[in-house]
């Protein structure tokens, strides 16, 4: 597992066209989209670091009382790869198994959590899914998955380093998420990136 030190930066740059949009899950089924619960306009959600295997989220939720954690990081495990985990780390996939209970016990509990792609290691390494995968379908079918898997209502881009400036990443992040808000769109749901 690769630890990262996190540099204070904004703790969450959004791209243009991500800002300000809905949410929606989507169904692994059917294949549509399904309301899922919103967070509340102001949120705390501080990061939970997913390759810290201490003490488990649901666990650190009700302990420390925050009801909506950020899930840091998801990004891929080697720069060219379309393939997303936890952390970059093959053995946590985006998946029930992992972390899935834990997120299912906290939104039982009335919060939420928001899964972050990115954050300064994958941004200078070139393991952010946007920089790492040159396919748009490819990275909204990422995104898709995250949301089917989790049943999240957000979704956190967290853009820092060389990303900021990667215009073709730039390009790429955009896409899927203007793809995700058009399908949310025809089923008259809403998808949120942060």
């Amino acid at each position: 597992m690769r630890r990262r030190t996190r540099i204070p930066t904004a703790v969450a740059t959004a791209t243009a066209t991500a800002a300000a949009l809905g949410f929606a899950a989507m169904s692994a089924s059917a294949g549509t989209l399904q309301a899922g619960g919103a967070l509340p306009p102001h949120v705390f959600a501080p990061y939970f670091e997913t390759y810290d295997t201490s003490g488990g989220l649901a666990a650190l939720s009700q302990q420390s009382g925050a009801k909506y954690l950020s899930l840091a990081f998801l990004q891929t495990a080697q720069a060219g790869s379309c393939t997303a985990y936890w952390d970059g780390n093959t053995s946590e996939p985006i998946a029930q198994s992992s972390f899935g209970s834990d997120i299912a016990t906290i939104q039982a509990a009335g919060g939420n959590v928001i899964p972050s792609f990115g954050g300064y290691s994958a941004d200078t390494t070139g393991t952010d899914i946007a920089d790492s995968c040159t396919s748009v379908s490819a990275i909204a079918q990422v995104y898709e998955n995250v949301i089917t898997a989790y049943h999240v209502p957000r979704i956190d881009l967290d853009i820092e380093a060389n990303s900021l400036t990667n215009t073709a990443g730039i390009n790429r992040r955009n896409e899927p998420v203007a793809q995700a808000e058009s399908r949310a769109a025809a089923h008259g749901h809403k998808i949120q990136f942060s």
